[in-house]
């Protein structure tokens, strides 16, 4: 054999092992599924967190579970682009039909041997006029019992909102309502916006239950973007008992009446101007979010006030309003996660009309605290309205922009302290405790309005190491008893 020759089979032979070992190694890390994740290669993304996750420390694990959650998104998503006349034959319509189950017998197996290869839960969701691959949440779930607070969480929520409604339209306004109070200062309300718009448009039911939020929600929306396209397209009814029609003009048919001063959706607008008395407009078809629609005489209409708006105290937005109506289990409210090694039976609730009291109980057998992955800025204002009852001092609430800038509060008998500087207080009395910073700087504490204490720095304590929200923290040997109403942060 020529040396050349031998050469070159060592060479080959070296690439082999070579490859064989990185491969072994697991030379591959979260950064190249997440490349394989952006070229669109979804499965290859999927399989190389899979073999990653079981040996990833807390943090890596929590960003290569959410990359694994959108990986298997965006590929049910491009597997429904690929299935388009598929899933179209495959419809609920059809479902009399020979094809039907030619079509969902064929995306089935095709949905069969990728969750075969990647773990995953896809899955044929027939549907009216067009079905769908969804999938049945398995990575998802997997994920949010794991980090619960996780600043990922939200991203897809607003996905399974997107999902939810593709598979209950008819509650399109129900699931948008739940994700708001989940995320009111979403990043996503301009979607959310989009979406509401499209469901009036298109005749959706079931608004009447969510007006106020709906109101709330769009008005809000208005003061944070006054130029958008949907805000022009928002009216008050200047005068009560209007008559809405089935068509532009006064002949007609009646359909409602307006309300005096309600909010008014545009649908559309005539093609020309009308005559109606000593007046010339436009006719305008709107919906109340009442759920009534009809044509109105632009006469009628009066486009919303958005400085009166943005004056009013009763449009609010808060990043985060936690009342703890919902809980993930009996010792923990949704959107929060226990501290490693936590006393969980610390924390429990008690039921009232207007939430849950978050009642604190601890027996000193262990450190105790609820965490949230919050996106905290250093631009902020957090309200908690607490009471203390009994016991050693307890951390009721902390703001950490970072592990040296920390804002936190403390409670016990007859006295508090925010970053060491201790106030006399009825404790266990019901106060509104109230920190706020424009720079991350200093803070003021404000109490039930008042101002108690300004120019207060940030400090530097044990225990808050990440960034984001803490509430009810204390350390092994406290026996303390709390009850909390609410907090709320923006």
């Amino acid at each position: 054999m020529k040396k050349s020759a031998i050469i070159g089979i060592i060479i080959l032979a070296a690439a082999i092992i070579i490859s064989l070992f990185i491969f072994i190694s697991g030379e591959d890390t979260v950064d190249t599924a997440i490349n394989e994740y952006e070229s669109g290669d979804y499965i290859d993304a999927i399989v190389i967190l899979n073999r990653l996750i079981p040996a990833a420390d807390y943090d890596e694990a929590e960003k290569m579970h959410y990359y694994r959650c959108k990986s298997l998104n965006s590929l049910a998503e491009e597997l429904e682009s690929d299935y388009d006349d598929e899933l179209e034959d495959a419809s609920l319509e059809n479902r009399e039909k020979p094809d039907f189950e030619k079509y969902k017998e064929k995306i089935e197996s095709k949905l069969a041997k990728i969750n075969s290869e990647t773990g995953g839960d896809l899955s044929f969701y027939a549907a009216p006029k067009k079905s769908m691959i969804i999938s049945k949440g398995i990575f998802y779930n997997e994920f949010t019992a794991k980090y619960r607070g996780s600043q990922f969480i939200e991203d897809l929520d607003f996905h399974e909102l997107k999902k939810i409604i593709s598979i209950e339209p008819t509650r399109i306004f129900d699931h948008v309502n739940r994700f708001y109070k989940k995320y009111p200062g979403s990043s996503y309300i301009p979607q959310i916006i989009t979406i509401v718009f499209n469901a009036i448009r298109d005749g959706a039911t079931g608004m009447e239950p969510n007006r106020d939020f709906l109101k709330n929600m769009i008005l809000g929306y208005a003061v944070k973007y006054p130029t958008s396209q949907e805000v022009t397209r928002l009216y008050t009814s200047a005068g009560d008992s209007v008559n809405l029609r089935n068509s532009p003009g006064v002949q007609g048919t009646i359909t409602g009446k307006t309300v005096d001063n309600e909010l008014l959706i545009q649908l559309e607008k005539s093609m020309d101007t009308m005559q109606v008395g000593d007046t010339r407009d436009y006719w305008y078809r709107v919906a109340t979010l009442r759920g009534v629609r009809g044509w109105i005489f632009g006469k009628f209409l009066a486009p919303i006030d958005i400085q009166k708006i943005a004056l009013s105290s009763e449009i609010e937005v808060w990043a985060l309003d936690d009342s703890f109506e919902t809980w993930s289990d009996s010792n923990t409210p949704e959107n929060w996660a226990h501290i490693p090694g936590a006393d969980t039976s610390a924390i429990n609730f008690k039921k009232e009309s207007q939430g849950n009291l978050l009642v604190y109980n601890s027996r000193g057998i262990g450190t105790t605290g609820l965490y949230s992955r919050f996106n905290v800025s250093r631009n902020f204002r957090m309200v908690v309205r607490a009471r203390f009852i009994s016991g050693s001092q307890l951390t009721l609430a902390a703001y950490a922009i970072d592990r040296d800038n920390i804002f936190s509060l403390k409670l016990e008998n007859e006295k508090i302290d925010v970053n060491g500087r201790s106030i006399p207080l009825h404790t266990t009395d019901w106060h509104n405790y109230e920190i706020t910073s424009d720079n991350g700087k200093f803070a003021t504490l404000s109490i039930d309005g008042q101002l108690v204490s300004g120019r207060i720095p940030p400090a530097t304590e044990n225990g808050f190491n990440e960034r984001g929200i803490y509430l009810l923290n204390q350390r092994a040997g406290g026996l303390t008893s709390c009850e909390v109403e609410f907090i709320r942060i923006r």
